[in-house]
């Protein structure tokens, strides 16, 4: 169990409206250090009837898709209620550092991927072994998939609800238009390839067009980037895994191609660099696969539609074969949960009903039940098709472990993005930014 955070400091958590980067600098200490308040679990209850109170975060269709999915629940258990607490991404996790805080956390949740263990460390979740038998059924998964969910001392605190890569997209219309469809082979290419397609693309558009955004900031392509030279976020004894150097060839790489025409300056976008905001002015996006769908759907929304089409992941020349990864959304019940059957009951159903199929598709990322995934290629969808083919690609190659950030460990999201915003919007140099980053991390792993 973690330290209780002061009073005080609770109190000026929760009386702000924090921002993203406000909530890591302010509450990394706070989440990292295993600061959020401990929470004694209840005892379940007997009854089949309550309210369950189930946080999420996404787009707005998201939100709508995976609202009405858990609201369906209701209809499996006479007098149950789900009251639905959606959010887009960076409110979420504001709202969950002070819901946790307040000891107010809803009974279930989806855990970002760099917090689990500060939040498990802190009591403030549930150890889903404590259910009666049977309550989660795991039948269906892979028994050494399921055991890798495990954190602390192997407890499962917060099983893998859909998982996702990460991965390039191209916009095959916008690249036709201008004379290039010989695009790279993407089992072969490196970022040498990328960053050259996109300055052939900006030549070839013309003025107020560019290959790609500026996504330095982009902290899940980062973390690809030094496992591709054989480092890691976070060592599995709980160090940092990567120097300055590592990182800050990342960083060097956008600035080369920046310079070379092929990137959208950062004075451009004013740090928009979603495919929604700059589809328009570009051809190539880096993307999570969990995104693949927003983006398709933007895209149809201008010139008539776009056809979009995934590429792995270009390589660091030199790359082993084993530096693939996935993140996961994991979900996880609250130890403040009033009912925690209850709530288990509804994580089995999000687990495994078979509706999440044609309901949910791969709205989150490509769902961890397998029986679903065949589901959902039956249903021959061309979007979640192309997902689940380039997911299906990337875990045919050898993958290391990826160990979880440890407790002090949720900042390594922020030190990427606020290395990035200092060198292409301040001007800081790369060394200097990604060395502040670091000294400010392994702050946070020696407080915790």
């Amino acid at each position: 169990m973690g330290r209780e955070p002061s009073a005080s400091a609770i109190q000026r958590l929760a009386s702000h409206n924090v921002s993203r980067r406000s909530f890591f600098a302010f509450t990394g200490g706070l989440v990292a250090a295993g600061g959020l308040a401990s929470c004694a679990v209840a005892p379940p209850k007997s009854g089949a009837t309550g309210t369950v109170r189930f946080a999420w975060w996404g787009s707005s269709e998201r939100q709508r898709l995976i609202g009405g999915y858990a609201s369906a629940f209701e209809n499996t258990r006479d007098g149950v209620k789900v009251q639905l607490e959606p959010a887009e991404f960076s409110g979420f996790t504001d709202r969950l550092s002070v819901q946790a805080a307040g000891r107010n956390l809803p009974d279930v949740f989806w855990m970002p991927a760099n917090t689990v263990t500060s939040y498990a460390d802190s009591g403030s979740l549930y150890d889903l072994d404590k259910l009666p038998k049977g309550t989660i059924d795991f039948s269906a998964f892979d028994t050494k998939a399921v055991d890798s969910w495990r954190l602390l001392d192997g407890k499962q605190f917060a099983p893998v609800y859909s998982e996702y890569s990460p991965a390039t997209m191209i916009d095959r219309t916008a690249f036709s238009a201008v004379g290039i469809t010989d695009l790279p082979d993407d089992e072969a290419w490196d970022w040498e390839d990328l960053g050259q397609l996109a300055v052939d693309y900006a030549k070839a558009a013309g003025k107020g067009k560019w290959g790609i955004a500026n996504m330095a900031a982009f902290y899940q392509h980062a973390h690809l980037w030094i496992r591709q030279q054989g480092a890691e976020a976070f060592t599995a004894d709980g160090k940092i895994g990567f120097d300055q150097a590592a990182l800050g060839t990342w960083f060097d790489w956008w600035q080369r191609w920046t310079d070379a025409g092929g990137v959208i300056p950062a004075a451009v976008t004013g740090g928009k660099n979603q495919w929604t905001q700059t589809g328009h002015q570009s051809g190539l996006y880096l993307v999570q696969l969990n995104q693949f769908l927003d983006s398709q759907a933007f895209s149809k929304g201008y010139d008539g539609g776009h056809e979009l089409v995934l590429a792995k992941s270009p390589e660091v020349a030199g790359s082993g074969d084993d530096y693939h990864f996935k993140y996961y959304v994991r979900l996880c019940i609250a130890a403040n949960a009033t009912d925690p059957e209850l709530a288990g009951s509804f994580i089995n159903y999000m687990l495994n009903d078979p509706s999440s199929a044609e309901v949910l598709g791969i709205a989150s990322g490509v769902p961890s039940n397998p029986d679903i995934v065949s589901a959902i290629r039956k249903r021959n969808d061309p979007a979640a098709t192309k997902v689940l083919d380039m997911q299906a690609r990337i875990d045919e190659r050898p993958a290391r472990a990826r160990p979880e950030p440890p407790l002090g460990g949720s900042g390594w999201q922020s030190l990427v993005e606020r290395a990035a915003d200092d060198i292409f919007n301040g001007g800081v140099p790369i060394a200097t930014a990604v060395q502040n980053g670091i000294d400010k991390l392994q702050s946070d792993l020696d407080r915790a």
